[in-house]
């Protein structure tokens, strides 16, 4: 049996699509095919039915399904200790991080584990928690930092560490926002809004109504968190910022005007078989730790850099 076999069957039951795995690998669907029948031939067993809705995972299937995951991950994860013994790599921790998390809680642990451990060399990919499973299952990475708690792959651990509190942003010294005493306080501003994790626009909206305010109708709309930071700083516009991000930001005040309402978790995802590195133990206690120390303030207290 070949890694790739199991590989390419992974990306069929991933995309659905005989289709769209070949093109996601790079291949024929005719070479696609002939992978998967070569695996079934040699199990012996139908693994992918075809259907017209598109393809079908077999009872016998579903049995590999965990199995070439666990042997994928397990290969991916040799690979990359292997090439930093034999000095063809330097990278000693993977990590996945959410843009939420990597411009917030992230930006503060990140440079207190490099203090701890200054040899320490990282890799770390951008994405949200999907993409994050896929890359644990792969072995691709080590483990990653989310604000989304609905990973449901038996193989993957999602540990909630603490919440991350969302509050109002804006410029420091903004007109409106330093006096605000609530979400009415807020009429006529003008807003940029984004992508919110764990089903948070839902709830500040209703929040909103609750506080006799109307939701949030943005201004501008982006799901950049650069660019949303950058109009920030040089406008008057509001947005609904993690409070990690706003503390010790240049430029910006925090408020929490919705009595802690607003809040996601903080989790970790990692494969449920991987021991754990003393780089990985070290950065979940620094998280843990900047998880605390970014809530301790009264719920409606500025925050600034000054």
């Amino acid at each position: 049996m070949e890694l790739r076999d199991l590989e390419y069957f992974l990306a069929v039951v991933d995309t659905g699509s005989l289709t769209l795995a070949a093109r996601q690998k790079g291949l024929s669907q005719q070479a696609l095919s002939k992978s998967l029948a070569r695996l079934e031939g040699e199990l012996g067993v139908l693994l992918l039915e075809r259907t017209p809705k598109g393809v079908r995972v077999t009872r016998m299937g579903e049995a590999l399904l965990s199995r070439a995951r666990s042997v994928l991950g397990e290969m991916g994860q040799f690979r990359r200790d292997l090439d930093v013994a034999l000095g063809r790599s330097s990278t000693q921790l993977a990590l996945g991080i959410s843009p939420a998390a990597a411009a917030g809680i992230g930006r503060h642990a990140i440079p207190r584990l490099q203090r701890l451990f200054p040899r320490l060399h990282l890799r770390v990919e951008a994405g949200v928690e999907p993409l994050f499973v896929r890359m644990l299952l792969a072995g691709e990475i080590d483990l990653a930092i989310s604000t989304s708690a609905s990973a449901a792959d038996p193989q993957i651990v999602v540990s909630t560490l603490d919440h991350e509190r969302w509050v109002v942003a804006g410029r420091l010294h903004h007109p409106v926002l330093s006096s605000a005493r609530s979400l009415a306080d807020l009429a006529g501003c003008d807003w940029i809004y984004g992508p919110m994790p764990d089903g948070l626009d839902g709830r500040i909206d209703r929040f909103f109504l609750q506080q006799g305010a109307d939701p949030i109708r943005p201004r501008i709309t982006s799901s950049s968190i650069l660019f949303g930071l950058s109009v920030l700083t040089s406008s008057d516009l509001l947005a609904i910022l993690p409070r990690s991000m706003v503390t010790g930001s240049n430029g910006l005040i925090g408020r929490d005007l919705a009595d802690g309402a607003w809040t996601t978790p903080l989790t970790i995802l990692r494969r449920r078989r991987a021991s754990p590195s003393a780089f990985e133990t070290a950065l979940i206690d620094i998280l843990s730790d900047e998880a605390r120390r970014s809530d301790p303030m009264d719920g409606k207290e500025k925050i600034t850099n000054a």
